[in-house]
């Protein structure tokens, strides 16, 4: 896939509006010598067949998007609505991974956290309070 020039812009739903120079984005192999589709053609082809409407993913993929918002273009798909959430971290700062420990509900559970606790944290992940300005600004009254 040639990438053309100038910008692809896109609003994300935890992002805002999210605008990438095509120049940072390489010229993509969609379809490998083997005949199999690569990552980001299947993915748009996926999302398509299966009439996908939201894409609920981590931020790390936020740079991928542009290549697949293109894809749909050629293919004259309407796109789906994007959502990179922020990544969930250990206590070292690390990605949570099955490698790092801590990531199965089995093994919270397994230490004795109840089952409301855990839906309860499952339910919070990636959530956090307003900002001090915002938290103001909600417990001022009208008038």
């Amino acid at each position: 896939m040639l990438v053309p020039k100038g910008k692809t812009e896109f609003k994300d739903l935890v992002h805002g509006k999210v605008i990438f120079d095509n120049d940072s984005i390489d010229d993509q192999v969609i379809m490998k010598s083997d005949g199999f589709p690569t990552y980001h053609f299947a993915n748009v082809v996926d999302d398509y067949l299966m009439r996908i409407t939201h894409v609920i993913r981590g931020e790390e993929w936020l740079p991928s998007t542009p290549k697949h918002i293109l894809l749909y273009k050629m293919f004259e798909i309407e796109p789906p609505t994007f959502a990179h959430l922020p990544l969930l971290l250990n206590m070292q700062g690390q990605k949570l991974s099955k490698r790092h420990g801590d990531v199965s509900v089995d093994e919270y559970r397994d230490k004795g956290y109840l089952p409301s606790a855990l839906l309860n944290g499952l339910a919070l992940l990636g959530w956090n309070p307003p900002h001090r300005e915002d938290a103001n600004a909600l417990s001022e009254s009208p008038g």
